[in-house]
């Protein structure tokens, strides 16, 4: 098996996303990224009007692939997901960097799903991060310091907890700092905060979440 030890790896997922203009704004930035794409990613695969490095899926959403690019077929009847399937590929071939776009729309099985990889991906020592359009979503695991710097293109960062609560929540650098706090799954209070310094400085002592960095529709 081919070896990506060192590379950072983007997965094109196949949830309905009708602007992708992100996915070429990060491309650009990107320019050596191994590209892979789950199956109906194809279809965002065509519209980039780029190659993939690497085509992984059961393709019964109506999408084949052609062209020269490795392809890893995969029967429908399976325990994981397509961009689930991409991703454990692109672990075993050593990434230690994934990014995921256009695994936000549609369905909502489908974006719950998205969203654990970066929990499975971390648990395998790797940093995931779902990228769409507003959002940009990681992992944040019980003693974890997690830097948010300012700017970037996103205006807020909320926390979602994944555990029953996080304890020992910290938050350095934000417009609603707390220190060793307590936040309740069913009541959570992380949301929408805002970097004020140079960055924003995250930790929990107990407990895992979702940190999310957005910003609002501008049309």
């Amino acid at each position: 098996m081919e070896t990506w030890q060192g590379s950072e790896a983007l997965i094109l997922s196949g949830a309905p996303d009708n602007d992708i203009s992100y996915v070429k704004a990060f491309l650009a930035e990107h320019p050596e990224v191994k590209i892979v794409c789950a199956d109906a990613g194809l279809r965002h695969l065509h519209a980039l009007g780029v190659s993939a490095d690497l085509l992984v899926g059961d393709f019964d959403s109506g999408f084949q692939p052609s062209g020269d690019g490795e392809i890893i077929r995969l029967v429908p009847e399976k325990d994981d997901t397509d961009t689930m399937h991409a991703l454990s590929v692109v672990l075993e071939r050593g990434c230690k960097t994934v990014w995921i776009a256009c695994a936000t729309g549609g369905r909502l099985d489908h974006l719950l799903a998205n969203l654990s990889l970066c929990e499975y991906a971390a648990a395998r020592g790797c940093r995931c991060y779902i990228l769409d359009a507003q959002n940009l979503v990681q992992f944040m695991a019980a003693g974890e310091t997690i830097h948010i710097p300012k700017g970037r293109g996103y205006h807020y960062f909320s926390i979602i907890p994944l555990d029953r609560c996080l304890q020992g929540l910290t938050i350095e650098g934000a417009k609603y700092p707390i220190e060793a706090a307590t936040v309740d799954r069913s009541q959570m209070y992380t949301v929408s905060n805002e970097v004020t310094g140079n960055e924003a400085i995250l930790r929990a002592e107990a407990g895992s979440a979702l940190v999310i960095c957005s910003k609002d529709r501008t049309n």
